[in-house]
């Protein structure tokens, strides 16, 4: 056998490597076909960048818009909810108002409910004040009756025209009855209630029975027939003229007072606590002295 290696027909062959061997250059190309492509930014193959540019600034215009979109969606829902709330302020405020008024109502019901309880119990009290006021009338008339009756027994027993006779509460003085109220009214209220009993405002011409009068009305005020309201000269209840006599009146008046607060100035006479005239606005609440002739019928005179 030969031997690997030994040169054949004498001659030495030498061997090389040769780089350029087919099979290393097709794993070569293989490899080179196959190698990983390079990570990049790079556009795709075939398309122009400004195609790629004009993409992404389309997308962010339409991201733009579905923002706004949003955001004016939102800003209306926000308009409306607050619309909403103030809606329903309103109705809960209604509401409350006509709760009020349901409860008011109610209340009115009440009050008239008891309202017309008390007209009720008015009415019974002033069908009972009638039937008293009834029975007053008829006292009254039997006082007068009785007194009727003593004076013309005062008459007959004098045997004279004038006996000094005045009814019941009433006291005779110089050919005249004198009444001395015992509750107050003003100065028009007394007068018209002496006339209504057939009889004036009491008139103090004279000193005795200035004297007379006074000594019953002190320490208390009463008003008498005398005022100036009717001419601003005082005068008395008849029409006559007052002669001024200052020794009669407390000292600075008549004065006219205007700082009363009850309007007007002074102009109704009164007997003070001391005895002495002072003017006073004749709205005040005074007793009052009643004066009526001893020749009226007594029938005529009422306490």
């Amino acid at each position: 056998m030969k031997e690997e290696g030994e040169p054949v027909n004498g001659t030495i062959q030498e061997y090389q490597d040769n780089f350029e061997d087919t099979d290393t250059n097709d794993a070569r190309a293989f490899w080179k076909k196959e190698s990983i492509p390079q990570l990049g930014l790079g556009h795709p193959a075939g398309r122009p960048l400004w195609h790629f540019c004009t993409v992404l600034s389309v997308s962010a215009i339409l991201l733009l818009a579905l923002i706004i979109t949003v955001a004016v969606n939102n800003a209306k829902v926000d308009k409306k909810f607050t619309a909403l709330e103030k809606t329903v302020a309103n109705l809960s405020l209604s509401l409350t108002s006509i709760s009020s008024k349901i409860q008011m109502a109610d209340n009115v019901h009440i009050e008239i409910n008891m309202l017309k309880d008390s007209l009720k119990t008015v009415e019974h009290q002033l069908a009972t004040a009638n039937r008293e006021l009834r029975g007053m009338d008829a006292i009254s008339t039997l006082k007068r009756e009785i007194s009727q009756i003593k004076c013309n027994l005062k008459i007959i027993n004098a045997n004279v025209t004038e006996a000094g006779c005045c009814p019941i509460d009433w006291q005779y003085y110089a050919s005249s009855c004198y009444f001395f109220s015992n509750e107050g009214m003003s100065w028009d209220s007394a007068r018209d209630y002496c006339s209504s009993m057939s009889s004036s405002l009491v008139i103090l011409k004279d000193e005795e029975k200035w004297s007379w009068v006074t000594k019953r009305t002190m320490p208390l005020y009463y008003w008498i027939g005398l005022t100036d309201e009717r001419t601003g000269e005082w005068e008395w209840a008849d029409g006559t003229r007052y002669h001024m006599n200052r020794r009669q009146w407390r000292p600075g008046q008549p004065d006219d007072w205007t700082m009363h607060g009850l309007g007007g100035g002074e102009d109704c006479a009164h007997l003070h606590e001391d005895g002495k005239l002072n003017d006073d606005h004749c709205s005040r609440s005074y007793r009052f002295v009643c004066e009526a002739s001893v020749m009226a019928e007594p029938a005529e005179l009422r306490p």
